[in-house]
């Protein structure tokens, strides 16, 4: 057990890798590669929504019980409990950016994703190409229309930029393609300098990637999005 607890910090990268969670079994899971061009066309009216972070609901109380019932198949009975910790820490973790890369370089060992909503955010609204978000008290933080950029990653994310002159943090948002159809999930991130959206681990936005599920998710799409986390996860560390 120690050789696959040591390697769930190597699968963190898979996790979060441009392909997002779900993205290792595209028949099933994801769109094909080559629908990704026309998909990318139209992705933001694919995810038309409300949306709230992800791992503050994963790491619910009331489904506790669905963590262990995905983990146990896969690392026994006797290591579930923390197993599913592991899981939840990976993408819980609150430095991001210059203080997460020297804490990290520091400690490797330590190393984990802030998953977390930036900028005041506490839910994004996807309208067609217009992004909203809103605060706890559900006052609107910015809303804009994003155009699609036509720019080619190592990633796969989909890149879009804003229409409107001082947008901030808000100015550039990439996507992993993920849909709460294929993943039960949205990956993304957002800044105003382009050039911090192209490394998880270096930049103004090192080891942050938000992670968000609809606000109206349903039992079903938590089972979902539990199992393909642990499994897809879990699977890589065998």
């Amino acid at each position: 057990m120690k050789k696959k607890f040591a390697a769930f910090v190597l699968c963190l990268i898979c996790l979060l890798s441009a392909v997002g969670c779900g993205q290792a079994k595209p028949d099933t899971q994801t769109p094909q590669t080559a629908d990704q061009s026309a998909m990318a066309d139209d992705y933001l009216t694919t995810i038309s929504g409300t949306y709230v972070e992800l791992f503050p609901e994963l790491s619910k109380p009331e489904y506790r019980t669905i963590w262990i019932d995905a983990t146990t198949p896969l690392v026994g009975a006797e290591n579930a409990e923390a197993t599913t910790d592991m899981l939840l820490g990976m993408c819980m973790a609150e430095p991001y950016g210059s203080e997460a890369a020297e804490k990290y370089a520091a400690d490797p060992d330590s190393m984990a994703f802030n998953c977390y909503f930036l900028g005041g955010i506490d839910k994004f609204v996807m309208d067609g190409h217009t992004i909203t978000g809103l605060d706890e008290q559900g006052q609107e933080v910015f809303s804009h229309t994003y155009q699609l950029l036509d720019k080619e990653n190592e990633n796969g994310f989909i890149f879009y930029q804003s229409e409107d002159e001082n947008s901030g943090q808000f100015t550039y948002f990439a996507f992993s393609p993920d849909t709460m159809e294929t993943t039960y999930h949205l990956e993304f991130r957002y800044a105003e300098d382009l050039n911090d959206l192209q490394s998880w681990f270096e930049g103004n936005y090192a080891y942050w990637n938000a992670a968000a599920i609809a606000e109206d998710y349903d039992q079903a799409t938590m089972e979902n999005v539990i199992e393909l986390f642990a499994t897809e996860n879990l699977s890589e560390a065998e």
